[in-house]
């Protein structure tokens, strides 16, 4: 097998996982302890069905907080204080990770 030949069969390769990921959410996302704030993006409202939920799940995939999302405008999506590590935030079938970072809030011990 010559070079170029090697080289197409990684080409198609490549190309049958793309198709595989899974298209992120229309929304840029920040948070502060205990609020995810969802700026969505204009073509969110005009891709989106009428009224979706939106989830965000913790690494272990339990489900932390579920809203109806506005599509429009910034949205705040209330979650639990102590939340930290990777959150995965699913609208319909577009799915998001955003990361908090470890020690967010005053250090103190409750």
């Amino acid at each position: 097998m010559n070079m170029k030949n090697v080289i197409k069969m990684l080409a198609v390769a490549g190309l049958m996982t793309v198709g595989v990921a899974q298209a992120s959410v229309p929304a840029d996302l920040n948070a502060t302890p205990g609020v995810l704030f969802v700026n969505w993006h204009a073509s969110a409202a005009v891709d989106g069905k009428a009224n979706p939920m939106l989830e965000v799940r913790d690494e272990s995939g339990d489900v932390v907080a579920s809203a109806h999302a506005n599509l429009a405008g910034t949205q705040q999506v209330r979650i639990p204080s102590r939340a930290q590590g990777n959150l995965t935030v699913t609208l319909g079938e577009q799915s998001s990770d955003y990361r908090i970072p470890f020690g967010i809030g005053s250090g103190k011990q409750r």
